[in-house]
């Protein structure tokens, strides 16, 4: 089968780490993969070594008032050589910019929601308060315009299935499929647990909450619970988060280590997985840490609702206080049998969320 991925770069990011593995999966089962994406930001070019990847020039300059300028022409003739049997498209970018381009009568569209994509959101009475929301709106009709029958959807949790039966037409079919991780990547690495060793991925912006995270390891000291939080991830809130760190007095237990292209190797010298998001769509990292073996203690992202069993692989905190966050780290650095307990759990969990079962089921997907 023939498939074509296209993403709007390969930055660091969940979205953009799975549509390299299912590509690379997918070329391990034979299948003739081409990924495509529309800037040249690349965070994964171990990964794009190994794949067909090819980065293509746009421009669209959208007007709700005057003429669109479109330009999609090395876009359309990849699209016209390769002749795919799918198009598989990853965030908004991509899609608003398929919106413009001829797709051959066989190909099947498949659009991936990793998020609750915002400019799908349906028409309601706000959407006539607000230039950007009518703005969004118009994005949305264009591409549902070029969408055909049979094109399908794919989402991460199961919130974003809801939002997108909320939000789009019900004659597009959709599919809730969690996201997966390369499996054998967390597993086969040597476990060097260091004791009472936090992890946390994630770029450094508002959304993924690191504020809370290092208050909790305040409070934790304060309880004189020594611990160590290990950063991972990069973005606008570093110096931020570093001054906060100093005003804390806690540079000997917070290390920033900016990206790095294997976090397991962080993760499998981490005792404890932390996540403070404010919103998650899925929890990518949350599964990778799980992996590992680690019990998960984690803010309420609602997208990760799907991930927590309570008290089996991790705890779920439902408000955003330091003081309940570091109740359960604290609980789990003072009973390591729990702790152990608890992270095998995780692991086992983890096993369901491999590459090779999702690609399976992908394929059902593309052949549906």
């Amino acid at each position: 089968m023939k498939i074509l991925h296209i993403i709007p770069n390969l930055r660091k990011g969940g979205a953009e780490r799975i549509a390299l593995d299912m590509s690379v999966e997918l070329q391990n089962q034979g299948h003739e993969v081409q990924i495509i994406a529309l800037h040249p930001s690349n965070s994964y070019i171990f990964l794009t070594e190994t794949l067909h990847y090819k980065i293509v020039s746009t421009q669209l300059s959208l007007s709700l008032i005057r003429k669109n300028q479109v330009d999609v022409i090395e876009l359309q003739a990849v699209i016209d050589d390769f002749q795919p049997a799918i198009i598989h498209s990853h965030l908004f970018e991509s899609e608003i910019n398929l919106a413009f381009c001829k797709i051959p009568k066989e190909c099947k569209r498949i659009i991936h929601f990793h998020d609750n994509m915002k400019q799908m959101r349906s028409l309601s009475l706000k959407t006539f308060l607000s230039k950007e929301l009518l703005a969004n709106y118009y994005e949305r009709s264009l591409v549902l315009k070029n969408l055909k029958q049979d094109s399908v959807v794919i989402g991460v949790s199961k919130d974003t299935n809801t939002y997108i039966r909320k939000n789009l037409p019900k004659k597009i079919y959709s599919h809730l499929l969690h996201n997966a991780i390369n499996t054998k990547r967390f597993t086969s690495i040597i476990n060097e647990q260091e004791s009472n060793t936090l992890a946390m991925i994630g770029s450094l912006t508002p959304n993924k909450g690191q504020k809370l995270a290092i208050e909790t390891i305040y409070e934790l000291k304060q309880r004189k619970q020594e611990v160590k939080l290990r950063f991972v991830g990069d973005g606008k809130l570093k110096n931020e988060l570093i001054e906060l760190t100093k005003q804390l007095a806690l540079e000997d237990s917070i290390e920033f280590l900016g990206l790095v292209d294997f976090p397991e190797e962080i993760l499998s010298k981490s005792s404890i997985y932390i996540h403070t998001s404010h919103s998650e769509s899925f929890g990518l990292v949350m599964i990778e840490a799980m992996a590992c073996g680690l019990p998960v203690v984690c803010t309420d992202g609602i997208g990760n609702r799907d991930l927590i069993r309570e008290g089996e692989n991790g705890f779920m905190i439902w408000e955003r206080d330091p003081k309940l966050l570091a109740d359960k780290i604290q609980f789990l650095l003072e009973n390591e049998n729990e702790r152990k307990r608890m992270g095998e759990n995780a692991r086992l969990f983890a096993q369901d969320f491999g590459m090779e079962k999702y690609v399976e089921k992908l394929i059902a997907i593309y052949k549906s």
